[in-house]
């Protein structure tokens, strides 16, 4: 039988942060994470910033104090990436008229998936391509190209899988939204998203890309 650690109260404790929502049924009750780690006590708002006792704790996943038909998930941390994928591309036309041409992707930063090796990956969902013409176009060009690289898109896998590792390593390099970063690949944080779980979230993301959002 595992023991839970002690609660330890503060007087001056951080705001309360949701990180996590506790659903029961239609009722959906957003939780914080008291921990930097894996595991930690789950406090709602009210008992976060009243002291009160948590019934929640979270031990490497799994929880802990739940009742009868409840589950805990956590919130989506959602990132953007663009991946400079110009050399995947063959089409003469299509690299005859980029510069620079990258894959976008979705993913969550919470959410570690192990395949078919012992390292963590994160599960990218690609968005689309997007790019940078080598000289000016005229419409016609402009369109052709426009179409040749749509039509790629439409044959590249929804769902790609890269190391942890390799990609924690792009997230300090922010790119301004709407814009390809400045050198290399980028990545920027996704805000104010209105969806709790995970796969909404992503299909939000996927409509905003839709609006040149990203």
């Amino acid at each position: 039988m595992t023991t839970q650690p002690e609660q330890t109260v503060s007087d001056s404790r951080a705001p309360f942060k949701a990180t996590a929502v506790l659903i029961s049924g239609d009722t959906r009750t957003l939780l914080h994470l008291d921990s930097e780690d894996n595991s930690g006590w789950l406090y709602t708002q009210d008992e976060w910033e009243n002291n009160r006792e948590p019934r929640i704790y979270r031990r490497y996943g799994k929880h802990e104090g739940l009742e009868e038909n409840e589950r805990v998930e956590l919130l989506p941390d959602l990132w953007v990436v663009k991946l400079d994928e110009r050399e995947h591309w063959i089409d003469p036309m299509i690299l005859d008229r980029t510069s620079r041409l990258y894959g976008v992707y979705v993913f969550d930063h919470r959410q570690h998936f192990h395949l078919c090796s012992f390292e963590a990956t994160y599960e990218l969902h690609f968005l689309g391509s997007q790019w940078e013409t080598s000289r000016e176009l005229t419409e016609t060009e402009d369109e052709e190209l426009w179409e040749a690289i749509r039509e790629g898109d439409m044959q590249s896998e929804d769902v790609s899988y890269f190391g942890v590792a390799e990609i924690d390593r792009i997230l300090d390099t922010p790119f301004r939204e709407g814009f390809l970063p400045q050198e290399g690949n980028g990545a920027m944080q996704v805000s104010n998203l209105t969806s709790l779980m995970a796969d909404e979230a992503i299909e939000e993301v996927r409509e905003a890309y839709c609006q040149s959002e990203y």
